[in-house]
């Protein structure tokens, strides 16, 4: 702990670092290496306040180091995702079978997921919308009066 290049880590990797300030917490640093896990935390589709949590920090934290990372946050995921595939045909064009495997079957899931949101709606039929106050009491007065409405009378026999 005498080192001051902080070459003492915790239990998770992180650096511990020797207090040579007052009271209080260190001020945060960006660093790359968090960054990285808050995109990874944004790819798995996980929360702001999980990525906070991942790297050690609260979410105003995360919000002011890592603003750049949170404004990617939807897009996370989609381009992770095409990293991948672009390092699988990378590997595919180079000859690598196992690269050029793999990246068929991604794509096949893909396509076969596409079709899927396509089709889910199919054959189900829309909700109504909710009707407003007034149109409702228009409805009940009809059902009222066909309550009251005089019963016919008996049919003939012949």
């Amino acid at each position: 702990m005498s080192d001051p290049d902080f070459s003492e880590v915790d239990l998770f990797g992180d650096p511990i670092q020797p207090r040579s300030e007052g009271r209080g917490r260190p001020e945060h640093c960006w660093s790359r290496e968090n960054s990285n896990k808050v995109l990874l935390a944004f790819a798995r589709r996980l929360s702001v306040k999980d990525a906070a949590t991942a790297i050690g920090v609260s979410v105003p934290t995360l919000r002011k180091h890592y603003s750049s990372e949170v404004a990617q946050r939807d897009a996370a995921a989609l381009r992770f995702e095409m990293v991948q595939l672009s390092r699988l045909n990378e590997g595919a064009k180079a000859g690598s079978v196992a690269a050029e495997k793999e990246l068929g079957r991604r794509l096949d899931k893909a396509a076969l997921q596409h079709l899927a949101e396509k089709v889910v709606d199919r054959g189900v039929t829309k909700k109504a919308a909710p009707l407003g106050k007034k149109e409702a009491a228009r409805v009940a007065a009809k059902e009222a009066v066909k309550k009251f409405r005089p019963r016919a009378g008996p049919s003939l026999l012949n």
